[in-house]
This record gives C-alpha cells, sequence and structure tokens, in this order.
C-alpha cells in the first residue's frame, strides 16, 4: 500500500474487487489484511469514504460494500463507447446461445472483464465484472493478442506461463502457446476448454475500433459439457457480432 493519502485510499478501493461475501461485502477486518494495514486506521478511512457515498456498510452484518457514487462515478471509466455498443451485442449473443457473454479489454497482462450480460442457467460460468486473468490460458487473453507478433506474446505471458495450473487444456510452454495463437487467428476467435478452470469452455473473438485496432474481446462461457459441441457455431456468432460492434464504433465519435 503506498505511502500517501491518496494512494491508500486508492488500495482500499481497489481491494474490494477481491471476492468475498456474497453481494461484494467485506468486513474491516478482511480489509485491513488485504491492504495491510491496522484495522483502526482502515476503519477510519471507510468511515470518510462512506460519508462521500463511495462506500456503503450493512447496518445488521457492519460489513462494507462499494456505494452507489463509486458505480455512478465508475460508468465514465475506460472506453464507454465500448461498453455502449457491446452491451445490446452481448444481450443478443445471451439470446441465442442461452450462456453467459462477456466483454473484455487489455490491461496490462491481463485480461479484465468490463461488462457481463447473465444467462437463464442455474450453473452458470465466466468472470465477474472486475476480474482479471491471464492471457496464454484464456480465450479472451488469446483473442486480445491476435495482432502480436510472437515476441511481443512471449514477453507479455512469461512470468504466468512459469506458473503451474491444474487444468489440463492449458499450454505447456511458449511453443504451444505461439501455436495456439497462430491457429486462432487464423480462424478469426480462440477456444479456451479445460485450461483456465476444469470443466469451463470459453469463445472469444476481438472486437475493433474504426481505426481497426483491437479493442476489446467478445467471450461467450459456459460449462465445457453444455458449450464443447457448439464451439464453432458460437465463435461465428461471435465474429458476426463483433462486425456489428466495429460499425456501431464507427458511427459514434470516440
Amino acid at each position: 500500500m503506498g505511502d500517501t493519502a491518496a494512494e491508500r485510499v486508492a488500495a482500499l478501493l481497489l481491494a474490494f474487487e477481491n471476492p468475498g461475501q456474497a453481494g461484494g461485502e467485506h468486513s474491516v477486518s478482511e480489509l485491513a489484511r488485504a491492504v495491510g494495514r491496522e484495522r483502526s486506521q482502515v476503519s477510519r478511512m471507510l468511515k470518510a469514504l462512506s460519508r462521500s457515498g463511495l462506500v456503503e456498510q450493512d447496518p445488521d452484518r457492519r460489513t462494507y460494500r462499494l456505494g452507489w457514487n463509486f458505480r455512478i462515478l465508475s460508468t465514465g471509466a475506460g472506453n464507454y463507447p465500448l461498453v455502449q455498443a457491446a452491451r445490446p451485442a452481448l444481450q443478443a449473443l445471451v439470446a441465442k446461445t442461452g450462456e453467459v457473454a462477456l466483454l473484455s479489454v487489455q490491461e496490462g497482462n491481463r485480461s479484465l472483464t468490463v461488462l457481463r450480460e447473465e444467462s437463464q442457467q442455474s450453473l452458470q460460468a465466466g468472470g465477474w465484472v472486475g476480474r482479471r486473468s491471464p492471457m496464454h490460458c484464456t480465450a479472451s487473453g488469446r483473442a486480445l493478442m491476435f495482432d502480436f507478433d510472437d515476441e511481443h506474446i512471449e514477453t507479455l505471458t512469461s512470468d504466468d506461463m512459469e506458473i503451474p495450473t491444474s487444468a489440463p487444456g492449458a499450454p505447456k510452454n511458449v511453443a504451444a502457446l505461439l501455436q495456439r495463437v497462430h491457429l486462432e487467428r487464423t480462424r478469426g476467435y480462440s477456444i479456451a476448454s479445460e485450461e483456465v478452470e476444469i470443466g469451463l469452455t470459453s469463445i472469444g473473438t476481438p472486437v475493433r475500433d474504426r481505426m481497426g485496432h483491437i479493442a476489446g474481446v467478445l467471450n461467450v462461457s459456459a460449462p465445457t459439457s453444455r458449450i464443447i459441441n457448439r464451439t464453432d457455431s458460437i465463435g461465428q456468432l461471435l465474429m458476426t457480432a463483433s462486425k456489428a460492434i466495429t460499425q456501431n464504433l464507427g458511427s459514434r465519435r470516440i
């Protein structure tokens, strides 16, 4: 955690992105451990943030969650035209596939989920908004790297490639990763089955802005048993949706 007041506040707010209790709620003790500060200091900071509406406290459980003022501010963050253009496309994908649909963007060496549309399935899969995932073993991550050369891909993923994963489908080395990216780039969409999580399969395709640059990735995720025989058809749906978003972005001022 940083030494300035602004850095301390930023670190505390970022600690809310980690999965906690139901509804994204955290106790003062949990947050203090997350940011490495004394409980009393974190409690004072939370009370100050609560007065501004950036966080709010449950009166019964005494836990904290992000407040409405924070969520209102967050709607203007990042590439908002992309989010606006992608939302109806995600909704249409959910209607056609019956599965969760997501929009992700690149943040450093991570794929960051910024938008999610729920399905009606009781058993769902896929990342939550704010989740950061490795790029080498996720459909969204590999699709984000479609325009990168091999050297750049290796640089982005080298640290994560050294971390063992329990999922059997993840690429075991850089050569295997590059082979997948080359194949998926030619095909137009990526497929990650049993790579980041056992029982999970995802399909992703890039979304390009009006200049032709990759702005994000559309992704459909589901339990492998429900989706494994539909990966190609869903990949085609994703590419069609991606082209529609690009056309939409071309008619907007970004």
